[in-house]
């Protein structure tokens, strides 16, 4: 369960019933994210389908990284640090305006408005940070984040600007360096900074250790900032490196923080203490990130099959897990997270399948029908999750 006071049979007088929504919003984005990625990975399945007559890969990737992946950081982030600081929820207006920045995301990639793309993005994650400060450092927090969250304002530095230079594309002076630098920001550089300073917090707590301690309450924790801030200026580094020509040590780079932030700095390194299916999936989703950059530093000319191991295994299994841990765990269904819910292990079983079609597209003869197969696959995977979650999450 994530950090904070434990959760009461009825609503405490301090958050009235009124507002579940506000302390729960978890709720509202997880459903919104499989919604959102049902239109990202949809469009791959219909064009190997015939239904429709182009498709793009661009189109694609900013769906899955920009508006998929991020819903499921708004559910999380919106839902955990007012429970780590002890402070006031969401108010109604910053739900409402992450909502309308997702959606405004969704529509405006697929009118290929690029740039309107990167401002409703940029504006989403200026919500984040604002939202963390203020909790973080204001009058009402009683905890501070761990150390390892140094990494959450560098992954929003890299979103916002990831999202600048994308938009360059359409100016007088945007230079093709700049959209691929802007890219590898976006779709690398945001969740992997994201996976490591928040699953830094997340994994102890799933594997049933203690949680962190907050920032700078000893020598130690100090030190941990500055460690944690030398991996998120590394992976920034990798990217830049990257898109500069260095396509062996860039991504080879990134394998290894990835591996010692999470391994080291998030325990991965030993199996959860804990049962449940939906912590292996987890843990299976840490190691399976730096897999997919080593096998995109190793193997350049398979760069974009190696990535889909840490797109599809690795960044979207991790969410559709940790989803399903703050889900179980706040509805009250803990012999539910403790077990192997049929339905998890059909996400599980399509999820990996998935991943594997979809890396095999690239080595076959029959591209688009493994790729229809691997969005068709995962399609099934996500829709039987959200029907068994989302009763759960519509109840009060």
């Amino acid at each position: 369960m994530l950090p904070g006071p434990p959760r009461a049979s009825a609503p405490s007088s301090d958050f009235p019933q009124s507002i579940s929504w506000r302390r729960e919003p978890f709720r509202i984005f997880f459903p919104l994210a499989v919604l959102l990625g049902w239109v990202g990975v949809g469009h791959w399945l219909l064009y190997t389908l015939g239904v429709t007559a182009s498709y793009s890969g661009f189109l694609h990737g900013q769906l899955m990284m920009q508006a998929f992946m991020m819903a499921f950081a708004v559910g999380f982030l919106l839902t955990a640090v007012p429970r780590r600081t002890q402070g006031p929820p969401p108010s109604a207006f910053e739900i409402g305006f992450a909502i309308v920045a997702l959606l405004a995301i969704a529509g405006a990639a697929l009118g290929q408005r690029w740039a309107r793309v990167q401002v409703a993005y940029a504006a989403l994650v200026l919500l984040l940070l604002q939202f963390a400060v203020r909790r973080f450092v204001g009058r009402t927090a009683s905890r501070r984040p761990p150390a390892s969250f140094v990494l959450v304002p560098i992954g929003v530095a890299s979103g916002l600007a990831g999202a600048m230079l994308i938009a360059s594309a359409a100016w007088p002076v945007g230079a093709p360096w700049m959209v691929l630098l802007g890219r590898l920001l976006v779709e690398q550089g945001v969740f992997l900074c994201f996976a490591v300073g928040i699953g830094s917090l997340v994994l102890p707590l799933m594997a049933g250790a203690p949680p962190p301690a907050d920032i700078g309450s000893s020598p130690r924790e100090r030190w941990k900032i500055a460690a944690y801030g030398g991996l998120g200026g590394a992976i920034l580094l990798s990217l830049v490196l990257e898109a500069a020509g260095w396509v062996h040590f860039g991504p080879l780079l990134r394998a290894v923080v990835v591996a010692l932030g999470l391994g080291v700095g998030g325990g991965a390194w030993r199996a959860p203490g804990k049962p449940g299916l939906h912590r292996r999936l987890v843990w299976l989703s840490v190691w399976l990130m730096p897999v997919g950059l080593l096998g995109a530093g190793l193997f350049p000319d398979l760069r974009i099959a190696a990535l889909h191991v840490l797109f599809i295994g690795g960044f979207s299994l991790m969410g559709f897990g940790v989803a399903t841990h703050v889900s179980l765990s706040h509805l009250g269904l803990e012999a539910l997270a403790r077990g192997k819910p049929p339905a998890v292990i059909v996400l599980g079983l399509t999820v990996v399948l998935a991943m594997l079609a979809r890396v095999a597209a690239d080595l076959s003869h029959t591209y688009f029908d493994h790729v229809g197969w691997a969005a068709a696959l995962w399609l099934i995977g996500s829709a039987v999750w959200l029907a068994f979650l989302g009763p759960k999450l519509l109840q009060r």
